[in-house]
């Protein structure tokens, strides 16, 4: 909307460098100010040769690369359209830059907002408050305007310390605040999107990482005397449960799994802390399995149980096993599997070994680890904390994952 005004209106004129003068017109204002000097109000027409530059900077430069790579945080649009990631390289680099944006911005204002108050504050404030260009401001003038900007300050500063109060005072009550406001947004635009980048063909195996990072650690023996039993004897005894909101509860071994069906994936994992890896997975499609099982009348999403613990919980109390809850559009979705294998090997144990969850559409954090159980349930607002997964109950992270 800035920006189609400033050329309706013609007020791009303002920041919009006409000549290639701006450069050396520039450096002798930087030069001014690098001496500890103040250009003379005469250089403000309105803005001087350094101050247009970076104005055009901010609006034509930044600002659209801010836009261009902010999508591609969000893994279930870089999944959907790896091409548009490959403009920038990859996801990393796009990331860097949204950073570096971020961080030029930051410094932009700091230094911005020092200069409105150290060069020529008397032109300054009075053209910002009163919205005329006051070479000769009447003392009388000057006052209306500093009293303006205070009080906007004022309001500024209580408005942010109020806010910082409701939202901390009940953070599960912003959470539920910030998901009732976003969730209608999302409807429209990222959960009508779904990683194709096995579709694709996006990644081929001369792009898996060579280290892939992870977090946590396996269940210990204080959390899972069972997993560890388990694993001592290689999993061999391992039966993966499928129950809940079922007609029949059907458990299934590894090569039982193996013999349901079996599909190879290369995809991108995207941690909500901003780190991907790439790797080859190999599991069964979770909507393949889903199938060997017949869902009750009120059976609408599917939960994950962990054999490891969440790391924390939200008010302190004793730590209980990981799970998540699944959306049904995710389950669907072909890129959703049950992972036994990981780069052409059994599932390492650090990687959630014997069996992990794979949705490359959403973030890692609900792709449980060493998988114990799966089940319908009639609504994830009846488990845990009722906000559909354990990092949503401890984390206070969004259900819908995909950004």
């Amino acid at each position: 909307v800035y920006v189609t005004l400033l050329f309706g209106t013609g007020q791009w004129r303002r920041i919009v460098p006409t000549s290639w003068s701006i450069f050396p017109e520039a450096w002798e204002s930087a030069k001014i100010y690098m001496g500890l000097q103040i250009p003379s109000i005469e250089h403000f027409q309105p803005y001087d040769a350094l101050q247009k530059l970076m104005y055009f900077t901010v609006v034509f430069i930044v600002a659209p690369l801010m836009i261009a790579t902010g999508p591609i945080m969000s893994p279930t649009f870089a999944g959907r359209f790896p091409g548009y990631v490959k403009i920038f390289r990859n996801r990393q680099t796009a990331r860097s830059i949204h950073f570096l944006g971020m961080a030029f911005y930051c410094v932009f204002v700091v230094i911005h907002v020092a200069l409105v108050f150290i060069v020529h504050p008397t032109y300054n404030i009075a053209h910002m408050m009163l919205g005329e260009n006051y070479n000769d401001i009447t003392a009388a003038q000057f006052a209306q305007a500093v009293t303006m900007l205070i009080i906007g300050i004022v309001v500024a500063i209580a408005l942010w310390i109020g806010a910082s109060y409701w939202s901390l005072s009940n953070p599960r009550r912003t959470q539920r605040w910030i998901w009732g406001a976003t969730q209608p947004i999302r409807a429209l635009t990222i959960d009508r999107l779904k990683s194709r980048q096995v579709a694709k063909k996006t990644f081929t195996e001369d792009d898996i990482s060579p280290f892939h990072w992870v977090n946590t650690r396996p269940p210990t023996q204080e959390q899972s005397e069972e997993y560890i039993a388990l694993r001592e004897d290689d999993f061999k005894d391992f039966r993966l449960e499928i129950g809940g909101l079922v007609e029949e509860e059907k458990s299934f071994s590894i090569d039982e799994l193996k013999a349901l069906g079996k599909v190879t994936n290369i995809t991108m994992h995207t941690c909500m802390q901003g780190w991907t890896g790439i790797a080859k997975w190999e599991g069964i499609r979770l909507k393949d399995l889903l199938e060997q099982v017949t869902p009750t009348e009120g059976a609408h999403y599917l939960m994950a149980t962990s054999f490891g613990h969440v790391g924390h919980t939200y008010d302190g109390r004793p730590t209980e096993p990981y799970y998540e809850c699944i959306d049904p559009s995710m389950i669907d979705d072909d890129e959703c599997i049950l992972a036994w294998g990981m780069n052409d090997e059994p599932l390492p144990e650090v990687y959630g070994g014997p069996l992990r969850l794979r949705a490359d559409s959403q973030h890692g954090y609900k792709m449980v680890k060493w998988v114990r159980r799966l089940e319908w349930i009639h609504d994830y607002h009846d488990v845990g904390d009722g906000q559909g997964g354990s990092r949503e109950d401890s984390g206070l992270q969004h259900y819908d994952a995909r950004a």
